[in-house]
């Protein structure tokens, strides 16, 4: 092994322990959202599959611009077992132009005959040296303003750009899913160690009643009522458990490894506490413009629409004779034979001439016209629809994080009011001066606050996250 070699390897392991540190040290902090929406972005297969729909119509737009790609085509034939013999060979190299259809050709072809000194009177004969020629193609009609293969490549253009739109709301919506299922997870993870504290009460008060029934100084009948208060608050704790673990299957659809392997959160990196986030500044009227601009699903739904009205514009021209104009130059090339040849193909030959065609109809067009035209009013309806209801949904979740926020103010007065109060009925148990019932009714309100407010923190966070998913979008 040499030198350089052995650092190499000295170099490939020091950074291999930093990368498996700094993983073995995020496996063991709290679960953060950040955590999440990364490993959403980087790993999803939703994101991956939008991700693809954009790549496929990137491959379509490609296809379709194929059509305009120069192409060349040739051949070459020998006739004979007639009077006259032929030798010929012909190639040709088109252009296609989106400059009013138009299509551009140069070419060469040779055709001789066997014996040179007898012309042939074949239509590809030529003087010995061949013949060049170059001509221009376009529709004067029908074609002339729009055509299959330039309304092909505009409509793969506006598709594109809707697949790309789509990633982003797929994006943004994942984004919103994943901030419900983190915060299920963690209010279901913090309702779990509420319950386990609530029977933790109950277990300590029973070896409390047990030492005092020994002593006298109580009856039978607290010791029973306190059992039955612990098998109650049991059940409560198996049924938050099996809460607890249904969020974290819920949550490990979008947690992911980084082979993109689906994982259930440990519940060791549940977060301690329901902290929430600052309300965010709230400025509907400001927003709204910016959200019917730039929002992608309306972006979608417009590149949608761009789509469809190149077919409306394809269909009406279609509704018109299919006219096509012609111009060609051509040039023989070669010796004079002496032989009528000569006379047959002269050196310079100009060439223009129309082409007509026309149904007589018209059903296929005007039925392929009117479908469009219904499609783009359908795509132009539901634009509308979609401007309302992301306004709509603009507004509520402004309205809801509102809401929430206040919520959380109320119910954290309300967590401190009944902690308070279950602690002094239980000093005033202690003492004689109450009962189980009270105590236990006290001890479950303080519970039922601590998870209305563990709750609301959960319900802060996801209308945030619904305010951002909604207002915070870029034009493209």
């Amino acid at each position: 092994m040499t030198p350089r070699t052995r650092w190499i390897r000295i170099l490939m392991g020091s950074v291999a322990s930093v990368l498996l540190l700094n993983a073995t040290r995020a496996q063991s902090q709290p679960l953060q959202f950040d955590e999440v929406l990364s490993s959403v972005t980087a790993h999803d297969p939703r994101i991956r599959r939008a991700v693809e729909e954009v790549r496929r119509a990137k491959g379509v737009t490609t296809e379709a611009r194929g059509a305009f790609d120069p192409r060349i085509d040739g051949d070459l034939s020998l006739t004979g077992g007639a009077y006259y013999d032929l030798r010929s060979a012909n190639a040709e190299l088109r252009q296609p132009t989106s400059l009013w259809g138009s299509e551009i050709y140069v070419g060469y072809r040779v055709g001789v005959s066997i014996d040179q000194r007898w012309p042939t009177y074949r239509s590809d004969q030529t003087l010995s040296g061949g013949e060049l020629r170059a001509g221009i193609e376009l529709p004067i009609w029908r074609g002339g303003v729009i055509d299959e293969p330039r309304a092909e490549r505009a409509r793969a253009i506006h598709l594109e750009e809707a697949a790309e739109e789509d990633l982003s709301s797929a994006a943004l919506n994942l984004e919103l899913a994943a901030a419900g299922a983190y915060w299920s997870w963690v209010s279901a993870g913090q309702k779990l160690e509420v319950t386990k504290a609530l029977l933790a009460l109950a277990e300590d008060r029973d070896t409390q009643l047990r030492r005092r029934l020994a002593a006298g100084s109580i009856a039978e009948f607290d010791v029973t009522d306190n059992e039955r208060i612990l098998l109650e608050r049991r059940a409560f704790l198996v049924s938050a458990q099996r809460s607890f673990e249904q969020a974290a299957f819920g949550l490990s659809l979008f947690l992911r490894d980084p082979a993109g392997r689906s994982v259930v959160p440990d519940p060791s990196r549940l977060p301690k506490e329901a902290v929430r986030s600052a309300e965010p500044e709230l400025a509907e009227d400001l927003v709204q413009s910016r959200v019917l601009a730039c929002h992608p699903e309306l972006g979608s739904a417009r590149a949608k629409l761009d789509a469809a009205e190149i077919d409306v514009k394809l269909t009406r021209n279609q509704l018109a004779p299919e006219l096509r104009g012609r111009f060609q130059y051509s040039r023989d090339l070669g010796e004079l034979t002496g032989t009528d040849l000569d006379f047959t193909l002269p050196g310079n030959v100009f060439q223009a001439g129309l082409e007509l065609s026309m149904p007589l109809l018209f059903r296929d067009e005007r039925g392929r016209a009117s479908a469009a035209r219904a499609k783009v009013a359908a795509s132009r309806a539901g634009i509308d629809l979609l401007e309302d209801q992301l306004v709509a949904r603009m507004r509520d979740a402004a309205s809801a994080v509102r809401a929430a926020h206040e919520r959380v103010e109320l119910t954290q007065q309300v967590v401190g009011t009944a902690e308070e109060l279950a602690k002094g009925e239980r000093r005033r148990f202690e003492f004689g001066s109450s009962n189980l019932i009270f105590v236990n009714l006290r001890e479950q309100q303080a519970a039922m606050a601590r998870v209305q407010f563990i709750d609301a923190v959960a319900v802060a966070e996801i209308e945030r996250t619904r305010w951002e998913t909604t207002t915070q979008v870029e034009c493209r």
